[in-house]
């Protein structure tokens, strides 16, 4: 879906990457903060630094955002509902009180702006993003999002963090292998946060997997897998992501094999995929969005934004053709 969106501008893509090619480098594996969006955006209004009590509890959400970027020219459904759908994930995220929420297909368009940004701002939490489509291996971060500048579009993964009770300490992006596109990557991205003394620190992993088949899709589970490995600490870890596959699949198991334990695999809730957002739809039929979790386990979870909204005319909306998921966890006890 999204090559197709990126084939859109090939001509632009190809004469970008010629002048980018020009000057070589390489892009940055890590990063201390948070990366910028694609385009100038308002800063972001993150919690007031006041002291906070120590938590009793993470509350954490991931979506698999629905991009506004349509590949059919006479169906702009996507685009037309994104600002209210976008809203609709706001309120629902509002009411869970979340302390981590991760969203794949996060992006910034010409036409709506940063997706990032407006979360960010809304929920009043820190943003940390990486640019996964357009990038072209062998060219810097600066190109890459001079390139998205061009055609107009960007996407990638995102976590969104509660920074006055968890404090970001480091961030890690990397690269899942193989690519299916010149033009596309598939990002991971790690957060490690600061915890209260009882628990110390807790990494996030968030990824999304290529729609380029069930093979090539074991093989980045396999990729995105060695990532956790390499970037994981000694607390405990929430790993994320749409995975494209469900239960059973090589890619579930690969992530498996790390020790993870899956706390809705009992009730097994579908992710994927309603054909559209406006209007009664089907149920989704597939669990392809995971949050899975090691060094602890939840202690209630469920699915995430599956109900519709409504619309000014009372139509039905969904936040996106994918449902999500959440998860609370307890934490030890500190010192009295």
């Amino acid at each position: 879906m999204v090559r197709a969106r990126l084939l859109l501008a090939a001509s632009v893509v190809a004469a970008a990457w010629l002048l980018a090619a020009c000057s070589g480098g390489t892009p940055r594996d890590s990063f201390a903060r948070p990366v910028e969006t694609p385009e100038p955006t308002p800063t972001p209004v993150y919690p007031t630094p006041t002291p906070a009590p120590e938590p009793r509890e993470l509350r954490v959400a991931y979506l698999n955002l629905m991009s506004p970027v349509a590949t059919d020219a006479n169906d702009q459904t996507a685009s037309e509902t994104f600002e209210e759908r976008l809203q609709l994930v706001v309120d629902e995220l509002r009411a869970f009180r979340p302390d981590v929420v991760a969203f794949s297909e996060a992006t910034w368009t010409a036409q709506h702006g940063s997706a990032v940004a407006k979360l960010a701002a809304e929920l009043r939490m820190e943003p940390v993003f990486v640019q996964a489509n357009p990038w072209f291996a062998g060219q810097t971060e600066a190109q890459n999002r001079e390139l998205a500048k061009q055609i107009g579009f960007a996407e990638g993964e995102l976590v969104l963090v509660r920074s006055d009770v968890w404090v970001v300490l480091v961030a890690n992006q990397g690269w899942l292998n193989p690519r299916t596109s010149e033009t596309e990557a598939r990002a991971a991205l790690h957060v490690q946060l600061k915890g209260p003394p009882s628990v110390g620190t807790v990494d996030i992993f968030v990824t999304h997997l290529t729609g380029g088949g069930e093979r090539v899709r074991a093989a980045q589970a396999e990729s995105f897998a060695a990532f956790v490995r390499e970037h994981r600490g000694d607390g405990p870890a929430v790993v994320m992501g749409d995975l494209g596959d469900g239960p059973g699949s090589a890619a579930y198991a690969a992530l498996m094999e790390l020790g993870l334990d899956d706390p809705l695999a009992v009730t097994n809730p579908p992710t994927c995929c309603r054909p559209g957002v406006v209007g009664e739809q089907p149920e989704p039929t597939e669990r392809t969005s995971f949050l899975l979790s090691a060094g602890w386990k939840a202690a209630v979870a469920g699915p995430l934004a599956y109900r519709p909204g409504q619309r000014k005319d009372g139509t039905p909306l969904y936040a996106s053709d994918h449902n999500g998921a959440w998860a609370l966890f307890r934490l030890p006890p500190g010192d009295e």
